[in-house]
C-alpha cells in the first residue's frame, strides 16, 4: 500500500498491475492453511494505482471501480465502457463511454474492400489464375504453394464464385498429391 498526499488530503493507494485491464476487487494469499481470498472492503484503501502495460500508464480509479474493466482501445461493440484517460488523476466518478465518442461506426456493416486487401498477409491469386489452379491441382497443394490452408483456398473460390472439382475428383484422376 502507498500513501499519497494531494490538496491537503491523504490517500491510501493499492498498487496493482493488470494486463487484462480488469480491476480486481479481491485479494488472494496463501499460507500454511492453504489459499485464501477476500473481497476488498470500502475502507481498505481509497484508490487503485493500476499500471496498464499496453499503454505504459498508471491510472487511479476509486475502490468503487473494483471489478470493472478499463479500456485502452475503443471497442468494436456497443457495450458502454470506462476509458483509461478518465482515471489519470484520483477519480471518484467517471462516465461510461460509448464507441460513438471515438468515431467508431457500428451501424454500417459495409466492408472497405481496399483496406482489407492492404491488410492481407498473403496476396490472393487473380480469379483467372485461381480458376486455372483448382483444376490443375488439389486445394491442399494450392494452399501449400501460397502458404495458407486449404480452407483459405476454398474461401477464395467462394469469394470469386469459382466452382471447384467435385469431391473425389483427384482420386479418380489417379494422381498422387505431392506433399
Amino acid at each position: 500500500m502507498l500513501i499519497a498526499y494531494k490538496d491537503g488530503k491523504c490517500y491510501r493507494i493499492q498498487a496493482k498491475y493488470t494486463s487484462t485491464r480488469i480491476l480486481k476487487n479481491k485479494t488472494n494469499w496463501a499460507d500454511k492453511n492453504g489459499c485464501h481470498e477476500r473481497k476488498y472492503n470500502s475502507d481498505d484503501f481509497d484508490f487503485y494505482g493500476v499500471y496498464l502495460p499496453d499503454i505504459n500508464q498508471v491510472v487511479y480509479p476509486s475502490i468503487k471501480f473494483g471489478g470493472c474493466g478499463i479500456r485502452t482501445k475503443p471497442p468494436k461493440s456497443p457495450n458502454p465502457f470506462y476509458w483509461w484517460e478518465d482515471f489519470t488523476d484520483f477519480t471518484e466518478e467517471a462516465p461510461k463511454r460509448t464507441y460513438k465518442e471515438f468515431g467508431v461506426d457500428l451501424t454500417t456493416r459495409k466492408v472497405n474492400l481496399e483496406a482489407r486487401v492492404l491488410t492481407r498477409k498473403v496476396v490472393r491469386p487473380s480469379k483467372e489464375e485461381l480458376e486455372k489452379l483448382v483444376w490443375e491441382k488439389p486445394t491442399a497443394q494450392i494452399g501449400k504453394d501460397f502458404g495458407v490452408s486449404d480452407k483459405s483456398v476454398e474461401k477464395w473460390c467462394k469469394a470469386y464464385g469459382i466452382d471447384k472439382p467435385p469431391r473425389g475428383y483427384w482420386a479418380k484422376q489417379g494422381r498422387a498429391v505431392d506433399c
